[in-house]
């Protein structure tokens, strides 16, 4: 038993829920519940070393759902559209009407923009629309919810889309030309939430939108051969060339790029609000500085 306040974190090892449960417990201040279908790997075993407490739960099952819930102060809701597909939003739904039917005093829901009426259906982005139903269902009813949308992750772009040149220098090919693009560090997520949690009820019913810069492709190419001390370039493609390249998940990272370049939604204003709730929270090129590992591989 403790005396902490209990927040149960969903997908606790994956990269947002591994980022909350893991400053939480390191800051001291709370107790964990961290949910994960599989309690016997890797991540859930590092997370019991950090003090959490690990419960097996499958988030379809409602059995496990209303266990796993039992006696929460707070909790970090998010699902994962690529495992549920058609089920997310049911299976989100049942989970976040549990937390607050067991009393708990803030649900941080990480959510997305609803896409499919404001493009028209142009754009396939049910990852999206999903959560943007439960979001807006759970804002109407006014329960203690304070929705998060997360930006592009600096860990997986550009890093990952960083492409050795002939001539030795690189380069990053996006269909988004000069439109500025939001993105943070997974890793900011945490210390974000905490002081989401600790606002408590003045946020209740609120969107904050967890993005560390704000740049034109073309400025994170010109961090990055700062950071780096390479050339690197950013190549633009039209978003119809993008969608045929035989790159991983093509058509999908399309749609979500043509999305924020047709209709952004994050504006300086919302990374100053994000700065006030995580003064440490780090722009793209102070995270390139700290994560020159991930690189390393690029640049032998």
């Amino acid at each position: 038993m403790t005396d902490r306040p209990l927040v149960l974190v969903t997908g606790a090892t994956g990269a947002q829920g591994g980022s909350v449960a893991r400053h939480l417990l390191r800051s001291g201040r709370w107790a964990v519940r961290a949910v994960t279908r599989d309690p016997r790997s890797a991540a859930a075993a590092a997370l019991t070393a950090l003090g959490a407490d690990v419960v097996a739960c499958d988030l379809t099952d409602p059995p496990q759902v209303h266990r796993s819930v039992a006696g929460v102060d707070a909790a970090f809701l998010v699902t994962d559209y690529w495992s549920l597909k058609e089920r997310e939003y049911e299976v989100a739904r049942r989970t976040a009407d549990a937390v607050l039917a067991a009393g708990a005093g803030t649900l941080v829901h990480s959510s997305l923009p609803e896409a499919h009426r404001r493009s028209g259906g142009a754009l396939a982005l049910p990852h999206h629309d999903g959560k943007a139903r439960l979001e807006a269902e759970l804002r109407a009813s006014g329960s203690p919810v304070v929705t998060v949308h997360l930006s592009t992750y600096y860990e997986n772009w550009p890093a990952c889309r960083l492409r050795r040149q002939e001539d030795g220098t690189f380069a990053f090919t996006l269909p988004h030309g000069d439109t500025p693009l939001p993105a943070v560090s997974v890793a900011d997520l945490g210390p974000l939430v905490a002081a989401v949690l600790d606002a408590g009820p003045a946020l209740h019913g609120d969107v904050v939108k967890a993005v560390g810069d704000l740049l034109p492709p073309a400025a994170y190419a010109a961090a990055l051969t700062r950071s780096l001390g390479v050339p690197v370039a950013y190549r633009d493609v039209p978003y119809e060339t993008y969608r045929k390249l035989p790159l991983p998940h093509a058509r999908a990272v399309a749609d979500m790029l043509e999305f924020t370049r047709r209709y952004p939604d994050v504006t300086t204003a919302d990374v100053a609000r994000a700065r006030a709730l995580h003064p440490g929270l780090r722009t793209f090129e102070s995270w390139a500085d700290s994560a020159q590992d991930r690189f390393a591989h690029l640049l032998r």
